[in-house]
């Protein structure tokens, strides 16, 4: 598997993974274009994070997010006041995160693998590439079961999240 820079395309490393053919890719970030955003000469974030045809939330340590690209807010369908400061549960709709307690905090959010996944890469600092996630969304009482393929990846004190449809997955 390829793992290139999203930014400038520059091969990052190479990696052989089991199941996977050698002709896979995976997106990331070099040390040079993360400079340039975070550096001195940094560019707005937004704009940055618009520029990506991928969807991207960035979620902080406690699983709330911070913002999101407009790829992923058309994937949402929710803009950034229904997005930014929101629980992952909440913004993609969790029939789970309604509840009482909240997101984060039900017996069923132990077994949530995009929060798992999200946390893991805050812990450990391991990124995860196209993770399968159930998540029944709407509410307790009516529900549909939607998946969606999950990568992440740890850059300084945010975890990228980048959310893709798995239709039939």
């Amino acid at each position: 598997m390829k793992r290139i820079c999203a930014w400038c395309k520059i091969e990052m490393e190479s990696t052989h993974l089991e199941g996977q053919s050698g002709n896979s890719i995976t997106h990331g970030i070099c040390a040079r274009c993360k400079d340039k955003i975070l550096g001195p000469e940094k560019i707005e974030l937004m704009t940055f994070l618009d520029s990506l045809n991928m969807p991207i939330v960035l979620v902080d340590a406690m699983g709330m997010a911070e913002t999101a690209n407009k790829a992923a807010r058309k994937i949402l369908k929710k803009e950034l006041p229904e997005i930014v400061g929101f629980a992952g549960g909440v913004i993609f709709e969790c029939a789970y995160s309604i509840l009482p307690e909240g997101c984060g905090k039900t017996i069923h959010c132990s077994g949530c693998t995009i929060r798992n996944t999200v946390m893991d890469t805050f812990q450990s600092g391991n990124s995860h590439l196209e993770i399968k996630a159930l998540l029944n969304q709407g509410t307790s009482d009516k529900n549909e079961e939607v998946f969606y393929l999950i990568s992440t990846e740890k850059a300084g004190d945010v975890v990228l999240l980048k959310i893709d449809t798995a239709d039939n997955a």
